[in-house]
């Protein structure tokens, strides 16, 4: 019984693995593409932030910014899972540089809620930084989060 037990801690802890990767394009302000050293091409979305949607103020600029961080580059994949989209959720690093709280710190995207819930607690405050700031997005005299846009644009 103890030896199931070892096995499947040993495989829920490697369950996701960090990898490194080549950013290859930058999709929108929270998504990537990459390739991994292994020539596989995955689709990369940044996890507890989420960028302004397509048609949306300050969208093309969010994924400026982070094309200016990480286009072309090689980073370090930190791998939280999967979203229902098969998309890998992950923090993306550079040279010890968090992309994911970068945007946020930016203010080029918010920090992500599920259920009007932060899923990181540590980004509301980085988001609140940016917002008395007025850096980014926060610019805007009524910025939309992301996730009510899309809400009032279903197709």
């Amino acid at each position: 019984m103890k030896k199931w037990i070892i096995v499947f801690i040993f495989f829920s802890i490697n369950a996701f693995a960090n990898f490194s990767a080549k950013v290859i394009k930058v999709i929108d302000g929270d998504t990537v593409e990459v390739l991994t050293t292994k020539n596989n091409k995955i689709k990369v979305r940044l996890i507890d932030i989420d960028a302004p949607e397509h048609g949306q103020p300050y969208s093309h600029k969010s994924k400026q910014y982070l094309a200016s961080l990480i286009d072309q580059k090689q980073v370090l994949i930190i791998d939280k899972g999967k979203d229902i989209y098969k998309r890998t959720l992950a923090i993306i690093l550079y040279h010890q540089m968090n992309i994911n709280q970068e945007m946020v710190k930016s203010g080029y995207a918010w920090a992500y809620r599920f259920k009007n819930n932060a899923t990181n607690q540590k980004f509301l405050k980085i988001e609140a930084n940016a917002r008395q700031k007025k850096l980014g997005l926060w610019q805007d005299k009524q910025p939309i989060e992301p996730w009510v846009y899309k809400q009032s644009h279903k197709k």
